[in-house]
């Protein structure tokens, strides 16, 4: 666990903006995953995980992040800063005038499985939160050759089947089983397709339900339509709302075990969005 708790980010105020900004230095990461600790903390999620001894969120943010800042070829990362509402589009703003609200990180590639079978590990991961960039899954740059068989594998994809009968334990850590599970949802969705992956869509709750969640999306949606891809995500009830406005669709849901009768923890979600068909 972290000894130092996270610094919270101050509340709006009047006389800012909201602009996005790439990631390219660690020097942001602190703040980052202060911020997804304040955003996490509450969904029990988190309980469930702590009581299956995973590291604290600040922690693990803190470990993922940087990895990912570390590998701008694999990753795209963007925060929102609040900034003086006189700021000229296009100025410089100094760093102590810009306050760290919210952040994403993407990932846009092909999934390739490992030659291990993933549906029945031998042994346990070496870390216990799933991610969809599992250090035995690896991005390509193959295109595919015509767009009709793009569309037909999108199709095939959205329609493919719950993996509802992927809910023997292979791992007695419960946390360390449930993101197995997860890994599984991923690969047997996205197998062989080129997609673009939200891994992270944090916003602190003092800057919520401004739009804020919906300005770090769009990035994204202009992609995933560019490119012609399918995205995918696992969301919380909490930001499904926000996913489902912009054309995601829950592929399937994964159920969390019990245990503790006291301690309810909802299903997350992992959601699929087709590309916008490009007219004229």
């Amino acid at each position: 666990m972290s000894s130092a708790g996270p610094t919270p980010s101050p509340p709006p105020q009047p006389g800012t903006k909201i602009v996005i900004k790439p990631i390219t230095s660690v020097t942001d990461i602190p703040k980052l995953a202060e911020i997804s600790q304040a955003a996490l903390e509450n969904d029990t999620m988190f309980e469930f995980r702590a009581r299956c001894g995973a590291a604290s969120i600040y922690d693990i943010a803190m470990e993922k992040l940087t990895s990912a800042v570390n590998n701008p070829a694999r990753f795209s990362m963007f925060k929102a800063v609040a900034v003086p509402v006189h700021a000229a589009e296009g100025d410089d703003v100094v760093d102590h005038d810009e306050v760290i609200v919210g952040y994403t990180q993407w990932m846009l590639g092909y999934l390739e499985t490992p030659k291990m079978d993933p549906f029945a590990p031998k042994t346990p991961p070496t870390s216990t939160t799933f991610e969809a960039n599992i250090t035995n899954i690896t991005t390509s740059e193959k295109k595919e050759k015509q767009a009709g068989s793009v569309v037909a594998a999108l199709e095939a994809v959205a329609s493919s089947g719950d993996p509802s009968d992927d809910s023997k334990p292979y791992y007695s850590n419960p946390d360390e089983d449930y993101s197995r599970r997860m890994g599984n949802a991923y690969i047997k969705a996205i197998r062989g397709k080129r997609h673009l992956c939200l891994h992270r869509l944090i916003v602190h709750p003092a800057y919520q339900r401004q739009g804020i969640g919906q300005k770090l999306l769009d990035w994204g949606i202009e992609t995933a339509d560019r490119e012609n891809v399918v995205s995918w995500l696992f969301a919380r009830p909490a930001g499904s709302r926000l996913y489902e406005r912009n054309g995601w669709k829950v592929h399937t849901t994964i159920a969390f075990p019990v245990l503790d009768e006291n301690l309810h923890v909802p299903a997350s979600m992992a959601m699929l969005r087709l590309p916008r068909v490009k007219t004229g």
